[in-house]
């Protein structure tokens, strides 16, 4: 079974309103999401089990806003979609790699 790969997304996941809040707070682009957690939470939702029925494997990134702005900041990427699409890449990745280490390439 050479050449498989285990491919993931990852979703920025935010646990509770108050996290919700202090992320909109730091976002760039707070302003194309929606203003409340209960409404955030029911398109997220169902973004991730449309995503789980179409066969994808599915990380929910959780952090807290100061991990998440670290590792913006280290890693060159603004506090926007964009930012948050490649952590939630890199947080899939992390956890792809300490569940299965045997698809890490060496």
């Amino acid at each position: 079974m050479t050449g498989m790969q285990v491919t993931a997304v990852g979703m920025l996941w935010f646990r509770n309103a108050a996290q919700y809040a202090e992320y909109l707070a730091l976002f760039e682009d707070a302003h194309v999401l929606p203003k409340t957690f209960s409404r955030w939470h029911k398109l997220a939702t169902d973004m991730y089990e449309s995503q789980i029925r179409k066969g994808m494997v599915v990380v929910k990134a959780e952090a807290t806003p100061d991990e998440f702005r670290a590792w913006c900041s280290a890693n060159g990427h603004r506090f926007n979609a964009e930012g948050r699409m490649k952590f939630g890449a890199f947080k899939a990745y992390e956890k792809l790699v300490k569940s299965h280490p045997v698809y890490v390439d060496k």
